[in-house]
């Protein structure tokens, strides 16, 4: 939620999240962009790719949730990850997911490090229904656009393999092996910026 988490409400979905990106991308007029989608970001960015295919040259799934249409991101998650984030949101009143009180390994940020400590600031709740709210596309998942699976290999994320079972059934997409955690954004920004920039 970021700067946004003080608007948090029960009427946020995973519409909200998807109606978002397309109202930068318009507003902003903005044209052949490489859209990246972090974690549970390659949902609402899928969302944009039916919704506005003509304003993006490629979509960049970082470590991301894939999700075919119908499905919501609890279930592409390992179930007892997902039963562990509805049981949270249960006891805030089934609001939000709450942050999680310590990084996942695979994150790949060493706890008592000065990353580790930023990112634990910076961290907010998460809206449930943007994890319960079924995807819903028109066209096949990225609406015929360029699209690259950036799998982050060391160490693997558990939570991904459901979407990276996915990927590897479909047709059209191109893979590449991250040697970085899932946080690699913050780990290896160069490493990554340059991936990203050579995408087309």
């Amino acid at each position: 939620m970021g700067d946004r988490a003080h608007l948090l409400t029960k009427h946020i979905t995973l519409d909200t999240f998807i109606e978002d990106i397309c109202e930068v991308l318009t507003s902003e007029e903005l044209s052949e962009v490489i859209l990246v989608g972090h974690s549970f970001g390659g949902v609402p960015i899928t969302g944009v790719a039916d919704r506005l295919p003509e304003r993006i040259r490629h979509l960049a799934y970082l470590d991301g949730v894939v999700l075919e249409s119908g499905m919501c991101a609890f279930s592409s998650y390992p179930p007892e990850e997902s039963a562990q984030r509805a049981s949270a949101a249960e006891a805030s009143g089934s609001l939000a997911v709450p942050a999680p009180e310590r990084l996942p390994a695979s994150w790949g940020l060493a706890e008592g490090s000065a990353d580790y400590t930023w990112v634990m600031r910076r961290l907010s709740p998460t809206p449930l229904r943007a994890y319960t709210t079924p995807l819903m596309l028109r066209a096949p998942i990225g609406n015929g656009r360029p699209r690259t699976y950036i799998h982050c290999t060391q160490p693997e994320n558990p939570a991904m393999q459901a979407s990276r079972v996915l990927v590897k059934s479909l047709q059209g997409w191109n893979w590449v092996d991250f040697p970085g955690p899932h946080d690699c954004m913050i780990t290896h920004p160069d490493e990554l910026a340059a991936l990203l920039l050579a995408l087309s």
